[in-house]
């Protein structure tokens, strides 16, 4: 007779399976049709759930058979491969998990993106897969494979070959975790170490970005040292140009003023004998004599004036290149400015990004090591306390698109846009 334990049981198993199967697949379909999560970083999440959902399948969607009618075993060809893809999928799991592990420790601690490269990341993938399925097969091929009654499920059993059991257990599931937590504890002793290094040079930042910005001019562009060279030019430019102004005001009268007093005082002209033609002749000479005399200064004021209005360009030239430089400036400020803002998202979302991974970590410690504790002491444990671990470690195919969407901003709003989708799909709008 079936007690109210094994309904519970049943039950909880049922809540498991739809949540892993519906949260799994929401998974797959948001990485693979959003532009925003296809990126190598979350095809590992993809893959580890087509493992959580073959694992649900033929796993506790298997056992509840098994535990409604006691009597009931599975067709031979069906128990075989439920024994065989359990500890495969199983340690495809442990596996992804020292992938991610080893990507963030890379990322984090030595900021080399060596492991992010496609064919690095696909190369990973496909040997998480391909180590665990050549792993357990020899063993599953050459030991019978059968129900356990004590463990209501399908597998090799108490066989005397312990060390052949032992040996790919070690292979894809100890080393695997170990590795994947010496890379955790790894990346947690490297935050805690450059914790009061990132406060220092965050506050080194402030002070830099405060020094540069807060002496600017309303416009930003021209420190102090820059203000004082352009007074400086300024004060050259206006006394440039009155000099220019008072030298031609002393210059140009003088000219004008000469002419009028030759004309004045130049004699009637008597007739003409040899004497006054010899005075004619040199009050000739002497206009001439003076004539040139202003043509030469006329020529020095042309000539000054050139001079002060090339010094007048010369300074608004240096003006325009000041100004020049003062926005070449803003626009470098600018932009290191936002390369500073771009750092900073990007250093956000690698924490993050660090953050759910380790989670994801700490819920397959929490749901899977028990069972797997008991599976290498199997004979010392009872029938009631493996059916718990098998509960918990398939819990955590359950708990891993949780994780996604409480952590990861863009995993839900996929989630939130598929069932939107479908519920549009299903009530169509009249």
């Amino acid at each position: 007779m079936i007690n109210a334990w094994v309904y519970l049981v049943v039950g909880v198993l049922g809540i498991i399976i739809t949540v892993t199967l519906i949260g799994c697949l929401l998974t797959i379909i948001a990485i693979w049709t959003r532009p925003v999560l296809r990126k190598l970083v979350n095809v590992p999440l993809a893959s580890l759930s087509c493992a959580d959902i073959l694992f649900t399948i033929f796993g506790p969607a298997l056992w509840i058979p098994v535990f409604l009618h006691p009597g009931w075993e599975p067709p031979g060809a069906l128990c075989w491969f439920q024994g065989y893809l359990n500890p495969v999928l199983w340690g495809v799991s442990v596996s992804h998990m020292m992938c991610i592990a080893l990507q963030r420790y890379f990322m984090v601690c030595t900021n080399s993106t060596r492991l992010t490269s496609k064919r690095v990341l696909f190369s990973m993938l496909f040997l998480t897969w391909l180590v665990s399925i050549i792993a357990y097969l020899p063993l599953h091929v050459v030991e019978e494979v059968k129900l356990d009654p004590k463990f209501k499920r399908c597998s090799l059993g108490a066989i005397p070959n312990i060390l052949g059991k032992f040996i790919p257990m070690f292979i894809t599931i100890i080393i695997p975790y170990i590795t994947a937590l010496v890379c955790y504890i790894s990346i947690y002793n490297h935050v805690r170490k450059s914790k009061k290094r990132v406060k220092a040079n965050n506050a080194l930042l402030s002070s830099n970005h405060l020094t540069v910005k807060h002496p600017h001019g309303e416009g930003g562009s021209v420190g102090p040292s820059t203000r004082t060279r352009l007074s400086t030019r300024l004060q050259n430019t206006s006394n440039n140009l009155d000099a220019g102004v008072w030298m031609g005001d002393n210059n140009c009268p003088s000219s004008d003023e000469e002419g009028p007093k030759m004309i004045d005082k130049e004699p009637k002209k008597p007739k003409r004998n040899n004497v006054a033609a010899s005075l004619d002749q040199t009050g000739t000479t002497d206009e001439q004599h003076q004539v040139g005399q202003d043509k030469d200064s006329s020529s020095s004021d042309k000539k000054q004036y050139k001079n002060d209005a090339k010094k007048q360009d010369q300074s608004k030239g240096g003006l325009q290149v000041t100004a020049v430089a003062g926005q070449a400036g803003n626009k470098v400020q600018e932009k290191r400015e936002i390369r500073q803002e771009n750092a900073t998202q990007n250093s956000a979302a690698e924490r993050q990004l660090t953050k759910m991974m380790l989670t994801l970590f700490a819920v397959y410690t929490a749901c899977c090591m028990p069972v797997t504790i008991m599976v290498l002491i199997s004979s010392q444990v009872p029938s009631e306390a493996f059916l718990v671990g098998q509960v918990l470690m398939a819990l955590n195919g359950a708990l891993n698109p949780i994780v996604y969407g409480f952590m990861n901003k863009n995993i839900r709003q996929g989630y939130k846009h598929i069932w939107s989708r479908i519920i549009s799909f299903i009530t169509p709008s009249k």
